[in-house]
């Protein structure tokens, strides 16, 4: 395994260097008023967003390749790349900012944030190497954005100092790491105790965020992002502290290590639930790190192992640790494979067979950190192909984060595998749940989601779902007590077209064919939509609904030898 690893630093050294070529003959792209706009008047962030990341591409490429080699050429483009961004007029997005505040410009959003701690490290590594006159442009942005702001704030400088998702995670753990480079020359230590001490405080929200059973319920995505920045301040504050303070000294920390191996289906496919996406990626180097500290930590498929390209942000602080901790990588544990995954107080159960097929389904509720309305939801993949989806994250647009977000089918329920109560869908809300979720380790997984719907006190929707571990075929119960005169309609999507056939559907993916058999059901149709995924391309997705005869349903999803 240790060869697997000093492969992946070989592929990442040839990764940067490859893209150091590539953008060698390119000028960095500017961010204009223009592209600014485009958000304020459309909503749109994709336009200003593409060319910052671009941006930030530059910025780590160059910064890794100065860390690796060290040469003259490289250093001269990082000064002048470092030069740049310091004089950007605003490091925060515009999805992010208000421009009709006054001093908008200083504001610390994830992504400025982010690059404080980037820019600290990068010349702080660097200082022999770099100009001084850069060394102190970049430390003078950092603190006049960043550290300045936050230090003179009253507590909690935004929201998300208190918040349990990733954007603390992130903008804490970014300013404490920033402060960390830059103030531990002596009479700064003073201002740099009180930074941690709060950063120390703050950063534990995040942890707050995870359930008890270690899980995410953001996606496996804002996971990778999350950790990675709590894991690179928690290393640099344990250093700092000559190992006193301990962020890992956590009983909740050995659940959430395990937590990304949780979370694929098969060797490539990954849960989509939430904002995440079907294809995620796992950063070597965060996986390296935390095997250090937690057993059972199991080495990834290598092929769902992230590079320079699968970080559409190219954020440094992850990229870079992806190349320096897996350098001192120094063994980890396979770890026990399990076919029945239950994370009880997130209310996940993942399942998988003996043939290449895997099931997973959720209650929980529908208040959750980048919520879909999705409470019993459930997905269905054979062969690395997904045969009943979710959509995952759709493109983030101002309406997307608005009061319009479950008018978009990824999010709104209709994109997921839940009925329909008398042509309603899924009301968002914490207060939308599943209720008595109970997991029997043997493939069973049964729960009540009439409190999803708001529906009245006698009325009550049961779903049970077995999965047979040899075959990989899997059964869906419902069962309504509902008021006289609504009708139920079942749905189930696909992004594979399906065709009727006899009381059910027939699905034919790249690989395999599949029938779902349905009793008690009528009225089968098939219906297609379009939707936007998280990069802004337009796909299809079928929807399989069929009418529900009586006060139960029962669907079966089985691989067939059909051509």
């Amino acid at each position: 395994m240790a060869n697997r690893f000093t492969n992946f630093v070989k592929i990442y050294e040839d990764e940067f260097t490859n893209a150091g070529k590539e953008l060698d003959g390119q000028e960095m792209p500017e961010l204009t008023e223009e592209l600014f706009a485009i958000y304020e008047n459309t909503g749109s962030r994709l336009e200003y967003e593409e060319v910052y990341f671009q941006r930030r591409k530059f910025l780590t490429v160059y910064a890794m390749l100065v860390a690796m080699y060290g040469k003259k050429n490289d250093i001269e483009r990082l000064e002048k790349i470092i030069e740049s961004i310091c004089n950007e007029t605003t490091w925060a997005l515009p999805a992010h900012v208000d421009r009709t505040k006054e001093n908008w410009q200083i504001f610390i959003d994830l992504f400025a944030a982010e690059t404080a701690f980037s820019l600290a490290e990068i010349v702080c590594m660097q200082e022999r190497k770099l100009s001084a006159n850069i060394v102190e442009l970049a430390r003078k942005e950092v603190y006049r954005r960043v550290l300045t702001p936050f230090m003179e704030s009253s507590y909690p400088y935004a929201w998300w100092e208190e918040s349990n998702m990733n954007w603390c995670a992130v903008c804490c753990g970014s300013v404490g790491a920033a402060a960390i480079w830059l103030m531990q020359k002596e009479k700064e230590k003073d201002k740099l105790i009180e930074v941690v001490n709060r950063v120390n405080k703050s950063i534990m929200h995040y942890i707050d965020g995870f359930s008890a059973d270690g899980a995410c319920l953001e996606g496996l995505s804002y996971y990778t992002y999350g950790m990675s920045f709590y894991v690179a301040y928690a290393d640099l504050m344990y250093k700092l502290s000559a190992g006193n303070t301990d962020l890992f000294a956590n009983e909740k920390l050995k659940n959430i290590a395990l937590f990304q191996q949780k979370c694929f289906l098969s060797k490539t496919l990954s849960l989509s639930f939430s904002d995440s996406e079907q294809d995620e990626k796992v950063r070597i180097g965060l996986l390296a790190y935390l095997s250090k500290r937690y057993k059972g930590v199991r080495f990834p498929d290598p092929s769902i192992v992230a590079g320079l390209e699968s970080d559409t942000c190219y954020r440094y602080v992850i990229l870079s640790r992806d190349y320096f901790w897996t350098k001192t990588y120094v063994g980890m544990s396979e770890g026990d494979v399990v076919w029945h995954t239950i994370l009880h107080e997130a209310q996940w159960s993942i399942c998988k067979s003996d043939n290449n097929c895997a099931m997973a389904v959720k209650g929980g509720h529908n208040g959750e950190p980048h919520n879909h309305n999705d409470v019993g939801s459930f997905l269905y993949v054979c062969d690395d192909e997904y045969i009943l989806d979710d959509l995952g994250a759709g493109e983030y647009t101002k309406d997307y984060f608005g009061e319009r977000r479950y008018d978009t089918l990824n999010c709104r329920s209709l994109g997921h595998n839940v009925p329909l109560v008398g042509g309603m869908e899924q009301f968002p809300g914490e207060l939308y749940r599943a209720t008595n979720f109970i997991v029997d380790g043997q493939g069973t997984t049964e729960m009540e989601i009439q409190e999803a719907y708001g529906l009245g006190k006698e009325e009550k929707i049961k779903r049970t779902i077995n999965f047979e571990k040899s075959s990989g075929e899997c059964e869906v119960i419902d069962e309504f007590i509902i008021s006289h005169g609504k009708v139920i309609t079942e749905n189930l999507v696909t992004s594979h077209k399906p065709v009727i056939k006899g009381n059910g559907f027939v699905i034919k993916s790249r690989k395999n064919t599949f029938r779902i058999k349905v009793k008690n059901g009528s009225d089968f149709e098939v219906l297609q939509e379009s939707y936007t995924d998280h990069y802004g391309v337009r796909k299809l997705a079928w929807f399989m609904q069929w009418r529900v005869n009586g006060n139960k349903t029962q669907m079966h999803i089985r691989k067939v030898e059909e051509n």
